[in-house]
């Protein structure tokens, strides 16, 4: 049955990706029709949180496009291009990563592309250089940006885990580790193919009048001027409010109190978990009615309900944990300052990452409507709110057919692969760099395949320094940001090959990918 269902699986991803738009998603729902009911499968859960997290975006991303903030930003990006022509090279990647970096989304990189064309032949340097790596660095960025949907997924990811990983770590990582890697892929392309002086179809064109001198630059109406900066201006304070909400946690509104201690200390009488509690200031122990999940029947349980002056007295022997049933705490208090019994300190819960970004783009996307002339039509029309439909869609389905067949076969998954990725864990971004060629989503391959990492037991800042691997739908020439440039290049350098495999962007995107990757696990060695 795992191959039959392995099979469905991989028929869904690669009649989906063929298909393209929100096919991904709705053969993935046919996959799960069968899995679930013809299969007598039971579904898996659905990623509620990164779902949420992406409308919230592409809703601030729409209005900040609604209100000119798009087209005020590649008017921004077009001076900084045009100030340095000659480092061209550098300077298009590091400007397409920075602003994908605040924008969340590649589709900046559309409008930025005939300008980086146009100006790097003007300079004399071969467009096919600046071309391709500063689309490579516009796919990096998105695993670094803080309000990207595949961050969202890895923010969601680690909030379900439990793990003391977030926002901060990925940024940590991330950020150095692509942009470093874009400027290594920068390095690898910067003599690629012949000088454009040299170039043979260049040259071929040029004689045939097929070479144009003017690039149509955005414009934008001076009385709305005020308001795209307006825009702009409220959604990067948005961004940085939700990476300073992220670092800074007490930023963030304590919702609850908890405490972690073994599962022994806590039983169920009477239909409820019941713990011995203690006042943190008189030390006096009470039997309490508590919040508790009693799934393991061993390990560590999570008891929540407390204020920050209640802790939970561990219990280890059978003997203590028996008194629970009745209640006795005769004795108890005595053992706690004899140091005989531990009391576990109750931690702060706040507000997690998850509704944060969720309410600060709302919110900005609220002001942008309220202070920029922003059309509530203009915002289900545009480019971003029609690429977010498609992603919210392919990532409910791709990711809920994912998690049903890696819950329903787990074990055997998990048996035959912990072995290899605990020992290699690199191994694991192979993975993801395949699956992402099939997915051309950064945000549904870590909805499909990034827990299957954490079950499989690799550390979690090791899944950090392998999330730029997601990156990997540069390898088929297929994807919108990869034909644009192509069309954008009036000179025909940036190209695909002969053997389709041989284009402009396969070099600069495994430097860029592999350099990421590397480096992230260099800087994710030093975390906790």
């Amino acid at each position: 049955m795992f191959w039959i269902e392995f099979l469905v699986v991989l028929a869904c991803i690669f009649i989906g990706a063929r298909i393209g738009g929100v096919a991904l998603g709705a053969i993935a729902g046919l996959g799960m029709g069968l899995i679930v009911f013809g299969f007598r499968r039971a579904p898996g859960d659905m990623p509620v949180d990164v779902l949420l997290i992406i409308i919230a975006v592409v809703t601030a991303v729409s209005a900040l496009q609604a209100a000119g903030g798009l087209d005020y930003l590649v008017q921004v990006a077009e001076r900084i291009l045009r100030a340095k022509p000659q480092a061209i090279t550098f300077v298009a990647p590091a400007v397409s990563w920075l602003f994908t970096l605040f924008a969340g989304t590649g589709h900046v990189a559309y409008a930025l592309l005939p300008v980086i064309a146009e100006t790097s032949r003007k300079a004399g340097v071969r467009p096919e250089r600046p071309m391709s790596i500063s689309v490579i660095a516009s796919q990096q960025s998105i695993t670094a940006s803080p309000i990207s949907a595949a961050t969202a997924g890895m923010i969601a990811l680690f909030a379900a885990s439990d793990s003391n990983l977030g926002l901060a770590q990925i940024l940590m990582v991330c950020i150095p580790s692509t942009f470093l890697g874009s400027m290594i892929g920068a390095v690898a392309v910067s003599r690629m193919g012949k000088p454009l002086d040299q170039d043979p179809i260049y040259q071929d064109r040029l004689a045939k009048g097929l070479v144009n001198d003017h690039t149509e630059t955005v414009a934008i109406a001076p009385e709305r001027l005020q308001y795209a900066k307006r825009s702009v201006a409220i959604f990067l304070i948005a961004a940085v409010g939700v990476v300073a909400l992220g670092l800074v946690q007490v930023a963030r509104p304590v919702t609850d109190w908890k405490a972690t201690a073994a599962v022994s200390s806590v039983r169920i009488v009477n239909e409820s978990p019941r713990a011995f509690t203690v006042d943190l200031e008189t030390d006096e122990v009470s039997w309490s009615t508590v919040s508790a999940s009693l799934a393991r029947p061993k390990g560590w349980v999570e008891v929540t309900g407390l204020n920050e002056t209640t802790g939970v007295l561990e219990l280890k022997t059978q003997e203590d944990s028996d008194r629970l049933m009745t209640g006795d705490t005769t004795g108890l208090s005595e053992r706690i300052e004899s140091g005989d019994l531990k009391v576990r300190d109750p931690s702060a819960v706040r507000v997690g990452m998850a509704p944060t970004i969720e309410i600060v783009m709302l919110a900005a996307a609220g002001l942008m409507l309220l202070l920029c002339r922003a059309a509530p039509g203009d915002l289900a029309t545009g480019s971003v709110a029609k690429a977010g439909v498609v992603a919210v869609v392919s990532i409910m389905g791709i990711a809920w057919l994912g998690s049903t067949f890696f819950e329903n076969n787990s074990e055997l998954v998990i048996g035959s692969l912990s072995d290899t990725v605990q020992r290699m864990p690199w191994t694991f971004s192979i993975a993801l760099f395949a699956l992402s060629i099939l997915l051309y989503s950064q945000a549904a391959t870590v909805a499909a395949l990034m827990a299957v990492g954490l079950q499989l037991g690799i550390e979690p800042k090791y899944l950090i320094a392998m999330f730029p691997a997601v990156n990997g739908y540069f390898f088929l020439p297929t994807y919108g940001t990869i034909l644009a440039a192509i069309q954008f290049d009036q000179t025909g350098t940036t190209r695909i090959g002969k053997y389709v495999l041989n284009h402009s962007f396969m070099i600069p995107g495994f430097v860029a990918t592999i350099s990421s990757v590397a480096i992230g696990f260099l800087i994710a060695s030093f975390l906790p």
